[in-house]
C-alpha cells in the first residue's frame, strides 16, 4: 500500500490529537515531528517511534536524504503560519493545516499565491465538512429536501472554558470561535454573505477591561436572503454545545449533540442522559481523522482537497466583518 509520508510540525494540544491519528491511519507514514521545543518535539516523537527536529528544515532534508516527504501537517500557532508555510512550499510539499490559514484574508491571498507558484498543495482543515452529522445535513440542505433555505441558527458554546490568559492575549471569539461554523453554512447554503451584524459581552471586569468579548451573535444576511443567527459562548458549564437548524420553506434539519454515552434512565423523576461530550477532541475526533484520510489520498492521488482559497478567504473577511461590526455597532456590508 502507498502511503502518504508526512512530518508534523507543532506539539500543543492539535498536534498531539494529530499525532495520534497520523500514527494509526495506514495510509500515513509519521517521519517526524518538528518543534522549536526540541524537548516537546522529542517526547511526542518517542511516543510514536519517529524522529524529532527542531526545524522544519531539518526533517525536510533527512528525508530527502532517506524518503523524501510528501507533506506536512501544521499544528502551530496562527502567526506562525506564513514562515513555515513558505518553507515547505519552496520544497513543492503538499500542506495541511488548522484554520485560519492566516490572520487576515490578504495574507491568506498571499500565501496561497506563494504556495501555486512553487507547485505546493495548500490545504486547509474545516473540521465540520468532515464529520457524518454535519455533512448528511448540508447534503440534505444543497439536495433540496427542506426546500429554499429561510432561516438558520447554530450554537457554539466551548468546554471548558480556555485559560483567562489565553482570552486576554489571544482569544478574540470572532476569530476564534466563528471560522468552522461560518464556511459550514456557506457550504451547506452554497451561497455567499452579503452582511454581517455582529455584537457581543464580556462576563468578567477583567474582559471587559481589557475589550474582550466571551459571549458573542453574529446575525449573517446571505444574498438569496437567508437569515443565520450565529449564537457563541466562551463555556458551557454542562459540556461542549455545538447544534444547527436550518430552516426551509418544505422541512427543517438539524444537528443536535453528541452525548458521552447512549445511555438514558427513565425513573418517576424523569429522564436523564448523560452529559454532552467534553470537548472538541471528543467531540470531532472522527472528523479530524477523516481529514486526514482526505490529505493522504489528495497526496495519493485519489481526490482533489474540496476545500478551495475563496473558501478561506471569504471566511476570514466574514469574521473580520463581524469584529468590526461588533466594535461600531453597524452592519458591515462585504
Amino acid at each position: 500500500m502507498n502511503r502518504a509520508k508526512l512530518a508534523l510540525v507543532g506539539t500543543g494540544r492539535m498536534g498531539a490529537i494529530r499525532a495520534k491519528l497520523m500514527y494509526g491511519n495506514p495510509r500515513i507514514e509519521l517521519c517526524s515531528v518538528v518543534d522549536v521545543n526540541i524537548t516537546s518535539a522529542e517526547k511526542l516523537a518517542n511516543t510514536y517511534d519517529t524522529k524529532a527536529f527542531g526545524s522544519l528544515k531539518e526533517a525536510i532534508e533527512y528525508g530527502n536524504g532517506e524518503a523524501p516527504l510528501d507533506g506536512i501537517v501544521v499544528c502551530t500557532p496562527t502567526f506562525t503560519h506564513d514562515r513555515v508555510m513558505r518553507e515547505a512550499a519552496e520544497y513543492g510539499l503538499y500542506i495541511f493545516t488548522e484554520k485560519p490559514v492566516e490572520e487576515t484574508a490578504d495574507k491568506i491571498k498571499d500565501l496561497y499565491e506563494f504556495c501555486n507558484k512553487h507547485g505546493a498543495k495548500l490545504c486547509c482543515g474545516f473540521q465540520r465538512r468532515f464529520d457524518l452529522t454535519y455533512k448528511a445535513v448540508a447534503d440534505a440542505v444543497r439536495a433540496n429536501k427542506i426546500g429554499k433555505p429561510l432561516s438558520a441558527s447554530i450554537f457554539f458554546a466551548d468546554h471548558p472554558c480556555p485559560p483567562i490568559e489565553f482570552l486576554l492575549t489571544g482569544g478574540d471569539i470572532f476569530m476564534d470561535l466563528s471560522a468552522h461554523d461560518v464556511d459550514y453554512i456557506r457550504y451547506a447554503l452554497n451561497d455567499d454573505v452579503e452582511s454581517v451584524y455582529a455584537t457581543g459581552s464580556s462576563s468578567t471586569e477583567e474582559l471587559k477591561t481589557a475589550g474582550v468579548y466571551d459571549n458573542a451573535t453574529m446575525v449573517l444576511t446571505f444574498k438569496e436572503g437567508t437569515i443565520v443567527t450565529l449564537t457563541m459562548s466562551r463555556s458551557a458549564s454542562y459540556g461542549y454545545d455545538q447544534r444547527c437548524e436550518i430552516f426551509g420553506t418544505e422541512g427543517l434539519v438539524c444537528v443536535n449533540n453528541e452525548h458521552a454515552d447512549s445511555s438514558i434512565i427513565s425513573s418517576v423523576g424523569g429522564v436523564q442522559l448523560s452529559r454532552l461530550k467534553h470537548s472538541f477532541p471528543e467531540r470531532f475526533d472522527a472528523a479530524f481523522a477523516k481529514e486526514l484520510d482526505v490529505f493522504a489520498d489528495c497526496i495519493l492521488g485519489k481526490v482533489d482537497w474540496p476545500i478551495f482559497e475563496k473558501d478561506c478567504i471569504a471566511t476570514q473577511k466574514i469574521a473580520d466583518a463581524a469584529r468590526k461590526s461588533a466594535q461600531t455597532n453597524q452592519v458591515v456590508n462585504l
